[in-house]
């Protein structure tokens, strides 16, 4: 299927066998994906709020931590391109240079929401 958001040269919101390698851990039980698809989902808004709440108060080691755990999170659904803006951000947080922050933040928002539609189609298709 063709995503029309997604960004040239860019990998698909998500891999497919990291799910099934999710669900592999998981003992087969697709339960425990979909659980850990409900976390990202509900755990990843506050999370982008807090690099731009971070990023307004010029706190680079929050805007990190933040980012940091959105990394890890979008790695798990093999979400690359949400995983290396993720990276990006949280580099630029580590070494105080905020000044890029913003415009990845607003990428990484979209890319969440891209990320997010192909997890609900994941689901939706029985992962």
């Amino acid at each position: 299927m063709s995503d029309p958001d997604r960004p040239a040269d860019s990998p698909p919101a998500i891999d497919s066998s990291a799910l099934a390698n999710l669900k592999t851990i998981g003992g087969g039980d697709a339960a425990f994906v979909v659980e850990l698809i409900t976390m990202f989902r509900e755990d990843s808004p506050p999370r982008l709020d807090g690099i731009a709440t971070d990023l307004a108060r010029g706190d680079g080691d929050g805007v990190a931590k933040n980012a940091h755990s959105l990394k890890g999170s979008g790695a798990n659904f093999g979400a690359e391109r949400f995983r290396t803006l993720a990276q990006s951000i949280e580099i630029a947080g580590r070494a105080g240079d905020l000044h890029d922050v913003a415009a990845l933040l607003e990428e990484l928002r979209v890319e969440f929401n891209r990320v997010n539609k192909a997890l609900e189609e994941a689901v939706a298709s029985g992962l």
